[in-house]
């Protein structure tokens, strides 16, 4: 904390619930009221975003106003300019700068939570790219990263130009172990025997609960985890049976139309389980984690979207499933860091007296893998997803829109500035910069004039959607060919053809 206080940058990588987040509130409360700045704080998830406000609420009394900016990629959010603390995902913090925001001049401070998630290819490179601008822009802004325990936190430090914390203390100890044949090891040796021939994930949760304890279980796809809830509800009844009210009811099943979701979740919140995924709506959500704050759903099923940084701790979480379904390459497993989030979930400071996290194996094979692999393994280095010429495309027509570089040579400059820049040679990086130019230049959405590059309209549009200019290109070469007779469905076929739209795998039935 005093590190933050002084104003330097910071990287704070210290274990899940270890109170990271208190570092950044407290630096953001000396720049709101003493330097009399804003405040930027970038979350990776939406999901995260609500949690960081509500939490800065509890400081609004000392006079500041606190603000959420994750919705429409395309607007300039005008009415920011009151907020002091703003509260963005990473794609929401560069869209604000991509719309030339008079906000950014005022900031003082940004919190970039979770940065480990510089590793995730989707979201990665915007945190990236959008850290990497503000640093240009601004070099007087302070900028603190809190992460999970990383082993290469020192690289990050290095490219923010900070220093680093790093240390594995945590408030409530945290045992992990694989549970395999009606037993869980943990990584100490230390074992204990489950009722033999019973399910081995309700045996494990029921365990948890008659403890005192509550539980999460973590799978990998949103069916499953309606139909683990659905499962468990039944038996769960004796343990958290309670009514709900009307006004709870029409929380859950939605006010004017009660969709089959809704009700499920209903008939399972009222036994004490509920299910977490990203089919919920936002007050379905909220009401599962503050009612699982509370002590009156016992256990969650989530996919693992629920592990990023949100506070919802238990007892005992279980892993279910180690791998996931990828479009490209099928049964992938999860990556060790990943994985040590959800483990991160388990003991809560105030209740818990310690926290178990348990995988669970199908095989002996399975077993070995699941202790070697991620019980006893560091987490993966982080390293930057922005190499890659479709990520690149997105960023660069940016940097043209917005007038941040006007040739090649700044271009190549500003990678050299990225983490990925810092962390490689770059080898190969001016004909990649050249190619996506060149593909800019032919699709009219730049133009070349002497050494300079500069937005053309078009360019600046597409830019300002936040959509990948080769779907820009393909709807564009649609509406051109369009006229009053052409019929919805090709119009569907030309959206659907685009990048944007992630493509699906129908299954046989």
């Amino acid at each position: 904390i005093p590190i933050a206080l002084e104003g330097r940058n910071l990287v704070v990588a210290v274990p899940t619930a270890s109170g990271k987040s208190l570092i950044g509130y407290t630096a953001a409360l000396k720049t709101i009221l003493e330097k009399k700045k804003k405040v930027l704080y970038i979350v990776p998830l939406k999901a995260l975003a609500s949690e960081k406000k509500d939490d800065m609420d509890r400081f609004a009394h000392l006079g500041f106003k606190t603000s959420l900016s994750i919705g429409d990629l395309d607007s300039d959010d005008r009415w920011l300019k009151d907020a002091d603390f703003i509260v963005a995902t990473s794609e929401k913090a560069d869209s604000l700068i991509r719309h030339g925001s008079s906000i950014i001049d005022e900031i003082g401070l940004v919190i970039a939570d979770e940065i480990h998630l510089i590793h995730d290819p989707s979201r990665g490179p915007t945190l990236e790219v959008t850290l990497t601008k503000i640093k240009r822009k601004r070099n007087d802004v302070q900028i603190i990263a809190l992460s999970a325990t990383i082993t290469n936190a020192n690289d990050l430090a290095m490219w923010l130009d900070a220093e680093l914390v790093k240390m594995d203390w945590r408030p409530i100890p945290l045992h992990e172990g694989v549970y395999y044949d009606d037993e869980v090891t943990f990584e100490d040796g230390r074992s204990f025997d489950i009722e033999a021939g019973k399910d081995e994930i309700w045996a494990l949760l029921e365990q948890s609960i008659q403890n005192g304890g509550q539980c999460i279980i973590f799978v990998n796809a949103r069916r499953s985890t309606e139909s683990l809830a659905v499962k468990y509800s039944p038996k769960m009844r004796k343990y958290a049976k309670r009514e709900l009210s009307n006004e709870e009811i029409s929380t859950i099943e939605g006010d004017s139309d009660t969709t089959s979701l809704g009700r499920k979740l209903s008939e399972c919140i009222k036994d004490g389980m509920a299910f977490h995924n990203a089919g919920l709506t936002f007050k379905q959500r909220r009401y599962v984690e503050e009612n699982f704050r509370n002590g009156n759903i016992k256990c969650i099923v989530a996919t693992p979207t629920l592990a990023a940084g949100i506070n919802l701790p238990a007892r005992r979480v279980i892993v279910r499933d180690t791998k996931r379904f990828e479009a490209n390459s099928g049964n992938t497993p999860i990556s060790v860091m990943e994985i040590k989030q959800m483990c991160g979930r388990a003991g809560r400071p105030g209740y818990d007296p310690y926290g178990e996290a348990i995988l669970i194996a199908k095989s002996y094979d399975d077993y070995e893998n699941l202790m070697d692999n991620y019980v006893m393994c560091d987490t993966e280095a982080i390293m930057s997803k922005l190499g890659n010429e479709t990520v690149l495309r997105n960023h660069i027509l940016g940097l043209i829109a917005t007038g941040d570089v006007s040739n090649i040579d700044d271009i190549v400059e500003f990678m050299r500035d990225t983490f990925y820049g810092s962390e490689s040679s770059l080898y190969g990086i001016e004909s990649a910069v050249e190619n996506i130019v060149d593909f800019l230049c032919e699709n009219k959405m730049v133009e070349r004039r002497d050494d300079d590059i500069l937005a053309l309209p078009f360019g600046k549009r597409v830019s300002d959607l936040y959509i990948d200019p080769k779907s820009a290109v393909i709807l564009r070469d649609a509406v051109e060919k369009m006229d009053e007779d052409t019929l919805d469905l090709p119009i569907l076929h030309a959206v659907a053809s685009t990048p944007d739209v992630i493509g699906l795998y129908p299954k046989k039935k």
